[in-house]
């Protein structure tokens, strides 16, 4: 037996018709959808367990939801996505018990059971948070409140926000540079200049993304353009930046390109920050409010935690100078590591900095969309 889940997917009344829904459990689910379920079970694992998942078991994941609906701390919608996540992680493991042999799936089932009887109506719907002050950082709890009401909210506004979070997380633009930026393919060269090549004869490129800065002045910018290496992202992550530039084309105007930096940051990324304020406001969340300006804040922190110079970050930012980012921005301690991009050398070079070193010129070309382009040097 069977009924509709908020994500859209049928979910089993019983633990068996789950497992034997799908070769594997999840094949229904979208990435994004499992990727958000995991970091719910990393959370409860961090609560409980010291982190550790592989610690869980299925009657402390019951528990901890029960103590979470019985302390009336949390939204009905936080408890819809808790209740899908810990299901979803009941039943993973169960198909892998039952793969093994072991004889442990009964207190899965009572679990799946438990879980999926839970109440959550008496919760409150929306949160009392006001708080207006802003953060200089986009964590991952916010990202996940924002998904998880994006699976039953399908607001325009919150579309558009989560698809210019998952964007600008990555590469960390000024938001109105958006309107100026190309996925290119990069080729690199040696220190001769020369084009580098594989093993197999191909050209040695990387996707990258051609920003045209929107500080560049004589005093402001590192140089007219600069190029941020995408070789971190896997195909659906350079997707949400290819989606996001498409949406952006689609609003952009002769008439909305006259306008200051700030109307224009009004006119299109206003709508998407009342939607970020209202799901985070109705989910209680505590403390500063992350803004759109916070996932650049947050892409800066990323490239220190992952040990960039302050060279590099200037130059993956469009800073001119290496102060900039260093008195401005995001900070350490607020970054995850493992996700920040890397700039291209010449743009590297153009910002001032006492430690710079020659590196090689590139040439660039552009990513085909159905016919070639002409090479740009």
């Amino acid at each position: 037996m069977y009924e509709q889940s908020f994500d859209g997917s049928r979910r089993a009344l019983d633990l068996l018709s789950r497992i034997g829904a799908e070769e594997r459990v999840g094949d229904s689910l979208s990435p994004d959808t499992i990727s958000l379920y995991g970091r719910k079970m990393r959370h409860v694992a961090a609560r409980i367990s010291g982190g550790k998942i592989s610690d869980l078991t299925p009657e402390m994941v019951v528990r901890d939801l029960i103590d979470r609906v019985d302390s009336q701390k949390i939204t009905q919608a936080t408890a819809r996505v808790e209740k899908s996540a810990t299901l979803f992680w009941i039943a993973e493991q169960a198909q892998a018990l039952m793969d093994s042999g072991s004889q442990e799936f009964g207190r899965y089932e009572s679990a799946y059971r438990d879980i999926l009887t839970l109440g959550t109506k008496g919760l409150p719907k929306k949160s009392k948070n006001t708080s207006a002050r802003k953060l200089k950082a986009f964590p991952d709890e916010a990202v996940d409140l924002l998904m998880e009401t994006a699976l039953t909210d399908r607001s325009t506004a919150l579309f558009r926000a989560l698809l210019f979070i998952r964007a600008n997380l990555h590469v960390g633009l000024r938001p109105v540079e958006w309107f100026n930026a190309s996925l290119i393919s990069y080729q690199h060269r040696n220190a001769f200049s020369e084009p580098k090549f594989r093993a197999d004869g191909s050209a040695e490129t990387s996707p990258a993304l051609e920003v045209t800065n929107a500080k560049h002045s004589s005093v402001r910018g590192n140089g007219d353009k600069r190029i941020i290496l995408l070789d971190n992202l896997d195909a659906q992550q350079i997707e949400h930046l290819r989606q996001w530039i498409q949406l952006v084309a689609e609003l952009k105007t002769e008439e909305l390109m006259r306008l200051p930096e700030a109307a224009i940051n009004r006119k299109i990324y206003g709508s998407l920050q009342r939607a970020i304020r209202s799901v985070l406001v109705d989910h209680e969340w505590d403390g500063e409010m992350p803004t759109i300006y916070s996932t650049r804040h947050q892409a800066v922190a990323n490239a220190r935690a992952d040990g960039q110079t302050q060279q590099e970050i200037a130059a993956l930012f469009g800073h001119s100078s290496t102060n900039t980012a260093r008195r401005h921005y995001g900070k350490k301690y607020a970054g995850y590591s493992g996700r920040s991009m890397r700039a291209a050398p010449e743009s590297i070079l153009a910002v001032r900095s006492t430690v710079a070193s020659p590196l090689p010129d590139v040439t660039w070309h552009e990513l085909p969309t159905g016919t070639g382009h002409p090479e740009r040097k």
